[in-house]
């Protein structure tokens, strides 16, 4: 029996790409069964050009928005009534060959529910930034952990990224994209989903990351993201510290980027006198203190610089 493919696309004010987006779904060599734009009540012209294609498409608006990067992917996910399940985001693009890829990776590895692709990186006129150069062109399964090691280790900065990823719907009753997970509810996403599956891999690269100034990434400021990720990685080690599935290596990669976040925090509140920001990276690295997770020496280094020059003529000197 053929499986049964969605292809969900969830949008908030992606007029600049939508588009192209959608053709790269509705051009697939393997049709999907279904293609669902779930808007979250974009106020451009988002839904304007999706509507030229209602003839082969699905479109729902949810009048309530917005309501967040993440829940607008859950919403988009719940819309799907497909066996299988790929979301798109609104500016990046499937190679043509994405779903045939796929549906011939299940055929050797039947049981397995979470498959993906590495993807190149592009800009926001499609040239090309970055391609990966791991892609060998098989298709490798991975235990759980391993898949993990491999997001974590292999690819700038992962082995892959959300366009060109499918996971049965069956993997979303247990695990599903969560808002406290913050700016990286994506990577958490993948971190947990080999605690209930094996996963696949097609290594070629079948996806296009788009970076550019108006994504979710690209519109923060250098601060604001550090403040995100600090809390990010912070909540990343609270969920894995003592979990038999994590292993002590991929563990550790959690801490280094939850004290290498933390600090910055904390360097950026005494350089620019922003008490808030000082006062929650130093909570932050005192928590982690707690845990016994080392700081790097420059880190150490700072901080003892800080208590010896004091937080006032430690900022004159940074500017």
């Amino acid at each position: 029996m053929n499986p049964k493919f969605s292809i969900v696309i969830p949008t908030y004010n992606g007029a600049d790409f939508v588009e192209q987006a959608l053709l790269s779904a509705l051009n697939q060599t393997r049709p999907a069964d279904e293609i669902v734009i779930s808007d979250d009540n974009s106020p451009d012209d988002t839904l304007t050009i999706c509507q030229k294609y209602t003839d082969r498409i699905k479109i729902y608006r949810n009048l309530q928005g917005p309501s967040g990067f993440v829940n607008g992917w859950n919403h988009a996910i719940e819309k799907a009534t497909g066996e299988y399940i790929s979301i798109l985001h609104q500016d990046d693009l499937l190679a043509s060959t994405f779903l045939e890829e796929v549906e011939k990776a299940l055929a050797v590895y039947p049981d397995v529910k979470h498959l993906f692709v590495p993807c190149n990186y592009i800009d926001g006129d499609g040239n090309s930034l970055q391609e990966p150069d791991y892609c060998t062109g098989e298709i490798k399964r991975y235990t759980g952990i391993e898949y993990v090691r491999a997001y974590q280790t292999i690819g700038h900065p992962h082995i892959h990224r959300c366009p060109g990823v499918v996971t049965h719907r069956d993997i979303f009753k247990v695990c599903q994209y969560r808002e406290e997970a913050g700016h990286i509810a994506d990577d958490d996403f993948f971190y947990r989903v080999g605690q209930y599956t094996d996963v696949v891999g097609i290594l070629s690269p079948l996806a296009s990351y788009r970076l550019h100034s108006k994504s979710e990434t690209g519109h923060l400021k250098n601060m604001q993201l550090v403040q995100r990720l600090a809390h990010d990685y912070i909540f990343q080690v609270k969920q894995w510290m003592g979990c038999d599935f994590m292993g002590e290596k991929e563990f550790e990669y959690f801490c280094s980027l939850a004290a290498r976040f933390a600090f910055e925090e904390y360097y950026y509140g005494v350089k620019y006198k922003q008490c808030t920001w000082e006062k929650e990276g130093k909570d932050y690295m005192e928590y982690l203190k707690l845990q016994d997770i080392k700081f790097l020496i420059k880190y150490r280094l700072f901080l003892l610089l800080t208590s010896f020059f004091g937080k006032n003529l430690l900022s004159k000197l940074l500017k």
